[in-house]
């Protein structure tokens, strides 16, 4: 890699990926993890204060084996299990997890970086994770790979666990992790407590049919069935807005039934590993962050087969005190499009985010013949992935809301293409 040159971050080596928006920190030494992801200036993971600049050494664990929880984003195999050849005992895991991993060249590509891990020999895995950076938007993309390097079938699914920054978690509803529910679910809630006490504060249903997960400090974890390909974080204190976009692939097998899971580090008790295990209401001795855990189908891997995962994270703002009701290709919908008539003017509000930089043309179809056809454009606003948008348009003139005319929004890139519609809607 001719072209780069490692950098430090908090003590460590580290290679880094950058666009205008995004910088990747990525230290191979410690399980090939994208140890931080900074969005001008936010940084989105936790990193583990206590463990800062330290590296694995020896076996690669930590005091009497410990687990050494780095933080960031990192990549394991499940299913978790302690009972079975057929599960992953970890964390930890001196090879996948804080083992060493390598950096391979990529033909002098900027943007891109792939690393390999040892060959392990009780899962029978061999780990290669292709990370890129996006050179026109706020993305990054991932595609992590296993390979069956034993000698015997093996059947692993592919596990991205993130953990995000959490840092100031005294302020109640501030940090907040949203999922689409499946609306068949086979959970009866349409997603199942997995860990920590039932009926879990910090999880609630939205009127958009999305699981809400609302940071209280409290240690929990949930499980879902979901089938909407995506998950988000965000600080609504800053509005910036993580969200992490996959496949789910219909009538797959997934390990415990999920897709997603959320996990919550705080004060409280788990049982697992069959013993009851307590954690302090202390920051320091424990402390605080939330995870998005995204699930692969079980693939079943016959020796030297591969499979791969691949899904992408994209950074956005949104106004602050906001929540998500969806996301798509283009950005995060906070509150969608409304168009209200009022003493014979139109108002359109919304709240949104976008992934790049450009335009956002609120336009409108008129309805002809049962058609919408003339497109009328109403306004439009400059926007980037740094601030969030608030719409609050008026028009006091010039609209015919006869028949169910359409009003939407869409956005433009720097070079003037229409990448599609961010939201739409009708009169309401």
């Amino acid at each position: 890699m001719s072209e780069r040159i490692p950098e430090n971050y908090k003590g460590w080596k580290v290679w880094s990926l950058q666009n205008k928006w995004l910088k990747l920190h990525i230290a191979p030494q410690l399980g090939g993890r994208i140890i931080q992801m900074v969005f001008n200036q936010y940084p989105f993971f936790f990193v583990n204060p206590d463990l800062e600049g330290r590296e694995p050494e020896g076996n690669n664990l930590g005091e009497k084996g410990s687990w050494l929880n780095f933080g960031g984003e990192k990549i394991w195999p499940a299913p978790q299990g302690w009972d079975s050849p057929n599960a992953w005992p970890g964390p930890p895991d001196p090879v996948l997890d804080s083992g060493n991993y390598t950096v391979s060249k990529t033909e002098n590509n900027a943007n891109h970086i792939r690393l390999t891990s040892l060959k392990d020999q009780y899962t029978g895995l061999q780990i290669v994770k292709d990370v890129f950076v996006s050179t026109e938007r706020a993305e990054t993309i991932v595609d992590a790979t296993f390979i069956n390097i034993s000698q015997e079938p093996r059947e692993w699914s592919v596990w991205p666990v993130f953990q995000m920054n959490t840092i100031d978690p005294g302020i109640e509803g501030q940090y907040r992790v949203t999922c689409p529910l499946n609306a068949r679910s086979r959970f009866e809630k349409g997603f199942k407590e997995m860990h920590g006490i039932v009926n879990n504060p910090q999880n609630r249903v939205d009127e958009w049919g999305n699981l809400v997960v609302d940071y209280q400090y409290l240690i929990g974890k949930v499980g879902l069935d979901s089938k909407g390909n995506w998950v988000a974080f965000t600080d609504r204190k800053s509005g910036k807005v993580f969200v992490t976009v996959f496949e789910h692939r219909a009538h797959a097998q997934y390990p415990e039934d999920t897709s997603v899971q959320i996990w919550t580090q705080g004060r409280g008790m788990t049982f697992s590993r069959n013993r009851i295990n307590e954690y302090p209401d202390d920051f320091r001795a424990n402390p605080p962050y939330m995870e998005i855990e995204l699930l692969s189908p079980l693939y079943k891997l016959q020796p030297e087969q591969k499979a791969s995962f691949k899904y992408r994270i994209l950074a956005s703002t949104i106004p602050k005190d906001a929540g998500i009701c969806t996301t798509n290709d283009n950005g995060v919908i906070a509150e969608p499009l409304r168009v209200f008539s009022e003493n014979g003017s139109v108002r359109i509000t919304g709240q949104f985010g976008v992934f790049g930089e450009g335009c956002l043309k609120l336009v409108l179809f008129e309805e002809e013949n049962g058609r919408n056809s003339d497109r009328i454009q109403l306004s439009e606003w400059e926007v980037s992935p740094l601030a969030g948008i608030a719409i609050d348009f008026v028009r006091k003139s010039g609209i015919e809301l006869s028949g169910s005319p359409l009003f939407q929004l869409l956005f433009f890139d720097r070079n003037g293409t229409c990448c599609g519609v961010l939201d739409e809607t009708k009169l309401c």
